[in-house]
């Protein structure tokens, strides 16, 4: 429904083209071969597997096509994952129709774009980074991705988690990958070298 309504939203703005939309992650990783896209506006929460997973799986297959993140989360550990990943832009769902139609025109022309509730996120926690200085504070984690890590140290699968948690397996997905954007990890390895280097779960 939301994504049925951007599609009626946009349709009439001068030079747009919309040439698809998908509703999963699978959906969007078919069709983007075929159609290829100038810029592909995706969720972070998708029903079969997180954006996170198809944005880096994109950025890696088709670099050409710019990502516009388009979520209801403006939480760093969201935004700073999607930029890591590859992504040109972040604006949140809220957004205006002006302002994503900005948005895609500036990831269209070769710029980034980002909505000033995410730039003041982003601003704010560099702010805290500066403070930190040479003091090199551990990546800060939320409560909740912390709960992750501690059960992929114990080894549960992500089905197992999501049970553990009440959540669903999407949303362990997309904190696993916010992990390793913070911790700088590249698996579950490197998630459990960060943690134990951190002192991440004694806190």
């Amino acid at each position: 429904m939301f994504a049925e309504g951007l599609e009626s939203m946009l349709a009439d703005e001068p030079g747009f083209s919309i040439c698809g939309l998908a509703r999963t992650a699978a959906d969007t990783l078919k069709q983007v071969p075929e159609i290829i896209p100038d810029v592909l506006l995706l969720d972070i929460n998708l029903p079969d597997q997180s954006g996170l997973d198809v944005c880096k799986e994109l950025r890696a297959s088709h670099p050409d096509v710019k990502i516009l993140a388009l979520s209801m989360h403006n939480d760093e550990s969201f935004i700073s994952a999607m930029l890591s990943l590859g992504a040109q832009g972040y604006v949140l769902k809220n957004t205006t129709k002006n302002e994503l139609s900005s948005a895609i025109r500036a990831l269209a022309a070769g710029k980034t774009y980002f909505s000033q509730e995410v730039t003041d996120t982003m601003m704010q926690s560099l702010m805290r980074e500066r403070k930190a200085g040479a003091a090199k504070e551990p990546p800060k984690i939320s409560r909740r991705e912390r709960e992750v890590l501690r059960l992929i140290m114990d080894e549960l699968t992500t089905q197992e988690i999501a049970g553990k948690l009440f959540l669903s397996e999407k949303t362990v997905e997309s904190h696993r990958a916010a992990l390793l954007a913070k911790l700088g990890a590249r698996n579950t390895a490197g998630l459990v070298k960060a943690a134990l280097q951190w002192n991440l779960l004694n806190d």
